[in-house]
């Protein structure tokens, strides 16, 4: 499963621009995962600048 760390996410928006199955949405000032979409492909833990995206078991 992918998570987003809020505290250390800068919301650039560049884990939306790469995910593939837009599983990944911003609400307010924070960047949220769809756990029903994500496919756990981690293109967005590769492109994430500030680290704040993982896979969780």
């Amino acid at each position: 499963m992918i998570v987003i760390d809020s505290d250390e996410c800068g919301v650039c928006e560049d884990c939306i621009d790469v995910c593939p199955n837009e599983a990944i949405e911003k609400r307010a000032f924070t960047i949220i995962v769809n756990a029903e979409l994500c496919d756990d492909c981690e293109e967005c833990i590769e492109v994430c600048p500030t680290g704040a995206i993982y896979e969780e078991d």
